[in-house]
């Protein structure tokens, strides 16, 4: 009876306890409910603590997109192009563009003395129609007091980071491409070089891209020597300047502005005029493609300006240029058109090029172009070309160049020439030995005017009918060795003025790494000895006009020994060490034995 009534009160009091939680549980909820404007006042909202900025303070370096090497784009030809990248501007025996040209079959530089007289290209015997320039694809015309000819060693090449030769039948075409950056790293360059009279050069460049696309490129450029007493070698001093802005935030866009600024001055001597000339180029560039890959259509816009003053014999004087150019790219061609509007001697200009693989191993390509001149005249060119790959290493190829156009637009007395060259060659390649013999057939031409800076060449003869025969090779017996060279023979009596009958080059380099003490790869010893040598030729007639200038045979020699420890290059560089008296053209002697040399520093900052 008892343990009944304590169960029953045990009930009731579990009862009431239920009833007093169900009560204090919905007190609680309606508590809650209460204070939720509360929680939007979280203080996490108003944390002070720093965020973490790592991933935008990201300083590893990024490859970005640039602007495409200004470049004739799609195949061509094995051979035909000369590619001359930053290593052969920098570790070789190269100062001047004429330099870098000499090592092409074919070239002959008239220099008019040592470092800082003139050093005009010849080649093909057509004079100033011989050699074309471009400038990230903007043609380099003559301006000033030399409206004819240009004159390669007083273009600077500190800007520049690739030049590209294409060599046909009767002409040269040389590209110049600048400097491109795409690393986010900032790169610095120092070089100071010291020589005999007096000959000092110091160079500062600077290059840094940023991640948001924007880039920004400077160089400056200064160099002076002496001369030397009673001789054609005077004293002479250049201030090149150089400063690139461009922003390609994405393959597929970009823009860039560029200025070239060349203020030299060479001082009068016996057979040498005293020159003082400041030219200065502008070039804004803007292109829009369709895909990321450099295939597909392409839109290119180019603005120039050129302009010389300070010359001592002529005012100043200015040249705008305009380019459109659209083209299209596949993996096996390229087609694309040009249209150029230029100041009143060359009132426009329509051109078009055409590269093509048709099948495996043969390739087709053309280009042509039709210009207006002041005066009513027009001129025209046409080049086709093939090449086929044999097998066992073989090549061939072969090129046509049918011209009828000007030389110098800006003389009135100038006239078209029809014009007709004929080239073919076979090439054999092996991982020891590259050789490609030639033969050439161009048709008489008549050079207009004379090259200015060179006071005793008072003209060019016309050139004959002549045939050619290029031999070029290059033979790598061991790893680090190579014995190259060229040989270039016209088949006529004295050649043409500035080819002589026999005209080669050869080079002995050694290049080594020295991988099994440096297994970084931070040594490099190069060492070249080269040799140029010519028969007796002609080069042009006296200033009377009346009897042709007698080129003797002559052979220079010259040196170069450089080092390099990672991004230090030590050089040391003797032209004419064979102790040769001649010259490159005759009456302007040429120095025995000057000697270069100095030191380059490339860093990241």
């Amino acid at each position: 009876m008892i343990r009944r009534r304590l169960l029953a009160g045990a009930v009731c009091l579990a009862l009431a306890g239920s009833a007093a939680g169900a009560e204090v549980a919905a007190a609680q909820v309606d508590t809650t409910t209460r204070r939720a404007p509360t929680a939007a006042r979280d203080t996490a909202v108003r944390d002070t603590t720093r965020r973490d900025t790592t991933a935008a303070r990201d300083t590893a370096p990024r490859l970005l997109p640039a602007f495409a090497a200004p470049l004739p784009a799609g195949p061509m030809p094995r051979g035909r192009r000369y590619s001359f990248p930053i290593d052969s501007l920098v570790f070789t025996n190269v100062r001047t563009l004429s330099d870098l040209l000499a090592h092409v079959p074919g070239v002959y530089v008239a220099r008019g003395g040592y470092y800082g007289q003139a050093e005009y290209v010849m080649y093909g015997g057509r004079g100033p129609a011989g050699v074309e320039i471009y400038w990230d694809g903007v043609p380099y015309l003559p301006l000033g007091r030399d409206s004819v000819y240009v004159d390669p060693a007083r273009i600077p090449l500190a800007p520049l980071e690739r030049v590209d030769v294409v060599v046909l039948p009767a002409q040269l075409r040389v590209y110049l491409v600048s400097a491109r950056r795409e690393s986010t790293v900032p790169t610095s360059e120092i070089r100071i070089l010291s020589g005999e009279a007096s000959n000092q050069g110091y160079r500062g460049a600077f290059a840094k891209r940023w991640r948001s696309g924007l880039g920004l490129s400077l160089a400056a450029d200064w160099n002076t020597i002496d001369g030397f007493s009673s001789s054609a070698t005077t004293a002479f001093r250049d201030v090149d300047l150089w400063l690139k802005v461009e922003y390609v935030p994405t393959p597929r866009a970009g823009a860039s502005y560029q200025i070239l600024s060349s203020d030299w001055h060479r001082d009068a001597g016996v057979l040498t005029d005293e020159v003082r000339q400041r030219r200065r180029d502008g070039i804004f560039r803007l292109f829009l493609t369709q895909r990321a890959d450099g295939l597909g259509p392409r839109l290119q816009l180019t603005l120039a300006t050129a302009t010389v003053q300070r010359d001592t014999a002529v005012t100043k004087r200015s040249l705008s240029q305009g380019i459109v150019e659209v083209g299209n790219t596949w993996r096996r061609g390229h087609a694309e058109l040009a249209v150029r509007l230029r100041d009143e001697p060359r009132p426009w200009q329509l051109e078009g090029r055409v590269s093509w693989i048709p099948v495996r191993r043969i390739t087709l390509d053309a280009d042509a172009r039709h210009a207006a001149y002041v005066g009513g005249r027009h001129g025209s060119a046409l080049h086709l070309g093939a090449g086929v790959e044999l097998p066992l290493g073989f090549s061939a190829r072969g090129d046509v160049a049918l011209t009828n156009d000007l030389q110098a637009p800006t003389l009135a007395a100038d006239f078209t020439q029809n014009a007709t060259a004929l080239a073919g060659a076979v090439r054999w390649d092996r991982r020891w030995v590259t050789l490609e013999v030639g033969a050439v057939r161009r048709d008489p031409f008549a050079p207009l005017g004379r090259p200015a800076a060179l006071q005793n060449v008072g003209s060019l003869s016309p050139s004959l009918q002549t045939d050619y025969l290029t031999v070029s090779a290059s033979l790598r017996p061991l790893p680090g060795l190579q014995l190259a060279g060229w040989y270039f023979h016209p088949r006529i009596a004295y050649g043409n003025d500035f080819e002589p009958p026999h005209h080669a080059r050869v080079s002995l380099t050694f290049a080594s790494k020295f991988w099994r003490v440096y297994k970084s790869g931070v040594f490099t010893l190069r060492g070249e000895i080269a040799a140029e040598s010519w028969s007796t030729g002609t080069a042009g007639r006296d200033v009377t006009g009346a009897a042709p200038l007698l080129l003797p045979g002559a052979t220079f020699m010259e040196t170069n020994v450089e080092m390099q420890i990672v991004g230090v290059t030590i050089f040391w560089m003797i032209r004419n060490n064979n102790l040769m008296r001649a010259s490159y053209v005759p009456g302007l002697d040429y120095p025995r034995r000057p000697q270069l040399y100095g030191v380059r520093w490339v860093f990241t900052n």
